[in-house]
């Protein structure tokens, strides 16, 4: 049986909402081997550097030398456990996310460019990972300040940009944008479609929610136990390791909803430029000429018909 999603055909086309969904979750269980192994390799040693840097952090925050410094009043008091651990997280946390998200796309771009019968390699994604993760580094980085100097003013602007500048990580991996163009292009793709493209953020980011809360599970137990100073649940070893099962879990998890916005950018494209319908229309007449099953009965040869 031949495996689902390796030819580029089977990616552009118009779906709807439920279309969207199932083509996600579908694409993850036919991919799930080779796209697994590349999120293992690049996104997960990230995952863990956030997980230690987090739990190394909250360990700090329970423990009794940090414990009247949290009381305390003021505001430096408040940051007083935000030490070196808690900003490796952070930084490692925004580097696992841009890693993720060029090894995802970078996925679907070496499965759109390599034919269908190849598997698709961790060496070939890592080239589209090196090539593009400063790139989706600059975007982020313009996408935030515009998202958060719109919110200044009002929520609502900040939200509309936010769901609007969705596609701006696939369009410049998929179209190799620059950050201008891919800025441009994914408001101009999702004009007219915001509330489906917003209502599949929320429908897929509940779904990831409710996954990864099995994820969260180690995490709020170590949590209590240092609250209410159960010995057995006490122990800074299990805040450290659930730590990094929380972070692990949620970043790898995110990977669906990356999958779910590159549906809808070729939804989008399929259905205001029909790229995909053009494709199909050059590709009549370069297939290969049948071949006759019978060789006995060829119209060249001589005899009665």
């Amino acid at each position: 049986m031949q495996q689902k999603f390796t030819q580029e055909a089977e990616f552009r086309q118009e779906r709807d909402f439920g279309q969207k969904i199932g083509a996600t979750f579908e694409f993850l269980a036919a991919h799930w081997k080779p796209l697994g192994k590349c999120l293992l390799y690049f996104v997960l040693p990230a995952a863990v550097l956030t997980g230690l840097g987090m739990g190394f952090s909250q360990t700090q925050m329970f423990s009794g030398s940090s414990l009247p410094l949290m009381l305390g009043s003021g505001r430096f008091s408040t940051l007083s456990y935000m030490g070196p651990a808690y900003w490796l997280g952070l930084v490692a946390s925004l580097i696992g996310y841009i890693l993720l998200g060029s090894t995802v796309y970078g996925y679907l771009r070496a499965r759109l460019d390599t034919p269908a019968e190849q598997i698709i390699t961790p060496g070939q994604v890592w080239q589209y990972v090196t090539r593009y993760s400063p790139m989706l580094l600059l975007s982020s980085v313009v996408t935030i300040l515009i998202v958060v100097v719109a919110s200044m003013f009002l929520l609502i602007p900040g939200i509309y940009l936010g769901v609007a500048l969705s596609l701006v990580w696939a369009i410049q991996v998929l179209e190799e944008g620059g950050v201008g163009y891919s800025l441009r292009r994914s408001m101009n793709l999702i004009s007219g479609k915001w509330w489906s493209t917003f209502g599949l953020t929320i429908v897929v980011s509940i779904i990831i929610g409710m996954m990864g809360a099995i994820f969260q599970v180690p995490q709020y137990l170590a949590i209590f136990g240092k609250a209410l100073h159960w010995d057995f649940l006490s122990s800074d070893l299990l805040m450290i390791v659930s730590g990094i099962v929380a972070a692990a879990g949620h970043q790898l998890l995110y990977s669906i909803l990356m999958v779910a916005i590159a549906f809808q950018y070729f939804n989008l494209v399929e259905r205001k430029e029909g790229y995909g319908l053009r494709m199909q229309v050059m590709s009549l007449g370069n297939a290969p000429a049948p071949t006759v099953a019978n060789q006995h009965l060829r119209p060249d040869d001589e005899g009665e018909y």
